[in-house]
């Protein structure tokens, strides 16, 4: 359990991220019904209930096959609800997830210097995310790469992507040290070593069949693996 002085508030709570810090940081995770995240009123009433010193912004709508039918309800959380939260955080220190598929996936290894390219429309407003919560003053937006701890919720996964996921339980750690750290601000990789999503799902799903990107009537990056190489030398000192 990570102690700390700070009130901290987490958007997100049910979710896989959300719920695996709740479970070694002690804080306020209010449910959606109170703390809509689209509802700029609902927003304001919960930091003024809360009253928090930092805000990790964990919401998010995550399905990327379904962000592509759905644009406006994929919007209206990633873009609209994280305007409202960093713009109630009013200067708080405020803590935004983001995701290694800003990136094109083209050459993998990326760092926190080179150049976004979403393939897709979940992924475009991810990084649009990113350039909200940027203009803020006192925030830190982490890329990382996380899936749900628990079976592989597909009955394939694929071999042709290579990632720098974990599960959740394992990667909320690390957000949450991160977040603390008052004097860490703006963009920071934070991931696991590359993998296939195939490996990955093997470690919950033994018996998970193999697919390809191709087979998927989406876009999707093909290596997303992040250089987190900034983030361990932190951890180093």
């Amino acid at each position: 359990m990570f102690k700390t002085k700070k009130k901290v508030l987490i958007t997100g709570g049910s979710g896989a991220l959300g719920s695996n810090i709740k479970k070694i940081l002690n804080c306020d995770a209010p449910g959606s019904k109170e703390l809509d995240i689209r509802d700029l009123k609902k927003c304001r009433k919960a930091m003024r209930k809360y009253k928090p010193d930092i805000v990790i912004h964990c919401a998010a709508w995550t399905d990327v096959a379904r962000a592509e039918k759905n644009k406006k309800d994929c919007w209206d959380v990633n873009v609209i609800g994280t305007e409202n939260m960093v713009k109630v955080a009013d200067g708080r220190r405020f803590v935004y997830i983001s995701t290694h598929y800003v990136f094109d996936g083209e050459k993998g290894d990326y760092e926190e210097s080179d150049t976004p390219n979403p393939i897709n429309f979940y992924s475009l407003t991810k990084l649009i995310g990113e350039v909200v919560v940027g203009q803020h003053p006192n925030t830190l937006i982490i890329r990382t790469g996380l899936k749900k701890d628990g079976p592989w919720p597909y009955p394939k996964a694929f071999v042709d992507q290579w990632l720098c996921s974990d599960f959740a339980s394992k990667r909320a750690p690390d957000i949450v040290r991160a977040s603390l750290m008052g004097r860490l601000k703006g963009l920071i990789h934070i991931s696991g070593k590359r993998k296939t999503s195939y490996a990955l799902a093997k470690k919950s799903s033994p018996l998970v069949g193999k697919m390809s990107i191709k087979d998927v009537g989406i876009k999707l990056p093909r290596d997303v693996s992040l250089n987190n190489s900034r983030w361990k030398k932190i951890l180093s000192k």
